[in-house]
């Protein structure tokens, strides 16, 4: 994909998850998508396809979260089909109590309208104590 529709895919996106639906996000996954979760926390590890990764993070994280996220991009950087998402996640709650708000930074790998790579930085601390 060239940057602009890169970009232009990666924004329409984030549009829609701005108001804590991540279900947009998850129909754009690729089947064969690896997600990387980085750091030491409960759910840090590689997941290998859709199914994986819904099942075994997303599943994981809805779980123990009242409130989602809203995803408000601070920047996007695009070359061709690869690009990097810095966003503010704001308003998220546990169930447990506890303020889910972070900054994320995701490098990622998109062809024709699919996500089919995603390398995600979190705050481990945060992520952790969704789990306590």
């Amino acid at each position: 994909m060239s940057s602009d529709k890169t970009r232009e895919f990666l924004t329409d996106l984030f549009d829609q998850v701005e108001s804590g639906d991540y279900m947009p996000l998850l129909d754009a996954l690729s089947e064969s998508v690896t997600w990387t979760v980085t750091g030491s926390s409960p759910i840090s590890r590689v997941y290998r396809g859709k199914d994986d990764y819904v099942r075994n993070c997303y599943g994981a994280l809805n779980q123990r979260l009242t409130t989602w996220p809203s995803a408000r991009v601070r920047q996007l950087i695009v070359d061709g089909d690869r690009a990097v998402v810095f966003f503010q996640g704001e308003d998220g709650l546990g169930r447990n109590g506890i303020d889910y708000s972070m900054e994320y930074c995701w490098a990622m790998h998109v062809t024709e309208d699919r996500i089919d790579e995603v390398i995600g930085f979190y705050d481990g601390n945060k992520v952790s104590a969704l789990f306590d």
